[in-house]
C-alpha cells in the first residue's frame, strides 16, 4: 500500500480468497453452481409431495420423511425432488401424459347429474359471473395506479407417492395443469 492507494491485487477478492484461512463459500460451491440454478425450474408453483417413510438408496443415503417440492424438468425426462431450494433427488420419468382432453376425462368421470348436483353447478356458474365482475373492477383500479395485477389463475397441482410391494419401488405421480408424469424410486431390500 502506497499513500493509501490499494494495489490491484489487494482490490481483487478472488485473489485473496485462496490465501484466506477459511474459504468464502464453505462448501466451495458458489450460489450459481447450486443444482437448483443449473436445473432451474420456471416457477415456484410446484406441487408438494409428502413423504411419510424413509426412502434408502444403494449408497446408504436416504430421503427423510417430510414435505418436498416436486418439479418436472424442462425436457420432461426427470422429476426433481427439492427441499428448501436444494435439489435432493433426480427421478427419471417413465410415463408422461400431456393431453388436456384425456386428463379432463380422467378427472371428471362424471355420470348424469342429479337435481341437487345441477343446482350446485348453477350456483357455481353464478358465483363465477360475480367473481368476473369483481375482477374487472379490481383490474380497473390497478390500471389507474399503474401497478401490476397479481396472477390469480388457478392451476391444478398434485403429487403423490405410493409403495408398490410387487416391484419393490415407490411410484411418484406428478400433476400440474394438464401435464401428468410418473416416476419411480427403486428401494434396497
Amino acid at each position: 500500500m502506497i499513500d493509501g492507494i490499494l494495489t490491484p491485487a489487494l482490490r481483487d477478492i478472488d485473489y485473496l480468497a485462496p490465501a484466506a484461512p477459511y474459504p468464502v463459500t464453505p462448501s466451495g460451491i458458489t450460489i450459481h453452481q447450486n443444482p437448483i440454478y443449473r436445473y432451474a425450474i420456471p416457477t415456484d408453483e410446484q406441487p408438494v409431495l409428502i413423504i411419510k417413510d424413509y426412502i434408502p438408496d444403494y449408497n446408504g443415503n436416504f430421503i427423510a420423511p417430510g414435505h418436498y417440492q416436486l418439479a418436472l424438468s424442462d425436457d420432461r425426462e426427470f422429476l426433481y425432488l427439492i427441499e428448501s431450494r436444494n435439489l435432493l433427488a433426480v427421478i427419471p420419468v417413465f410415463k408422461l401424459a400431456e393431453n388436456e382432453a384425456e386428463l379432463k376425462k380422467y378427472r371428471d368421470k362424471n355420470k348424469d347429474l342429479t337435481k341437487s348436483e345441477k343446482k350446485e353447478v348453477e350456483r357455481a356458474e353464478r358465483k363465477k359471473k360475480r367473481d368476473e365482475k369483481r375482477q374487472k373492477i379490481i383490474e380497473a383500479k390497478y390500471a389507474i395506479t399503474g401497478a401490476t395485477l397479481p396472477s390469480k389463475e388457478y392451476v391444478h397441482l398434485d403429487a403423490s407417492i405410493d409403495f408398490i410391494k410387487e416391484g419393490g419401488y415407490y411410484l411418484i405421480r406428478y400433476e400440474k395443469g394438464y401435464i401428468r408424469a410418473w416416476g419411480a424410486i427403486k428401494v434396497v431390500n
